[in-house]
């Protein structure tokens, strides 16, 4: 089973995205993986 990111998670990556940091940075900054930010934003933008 896939691992889900709790809410409070999800608004910091969204929150660090609206900030400007690139989905790297964002990654780095919280331990999580670029593909799990890069699909979350994906979501996000659609």
């Amino acid at each position: 089973m896939a691992n889900v990111l709790d809410p409070m998670d999800i608004k910091q990556i969204f929150s660090l995205h609206r900030d400007g940091l690139s989905n790297r940075k964002i990654a780095l900054t919280l331990g999580i993986s670029r593909n799990t930010i890069n699909q979350y934003i994906s979501w996000l933008l659609s």
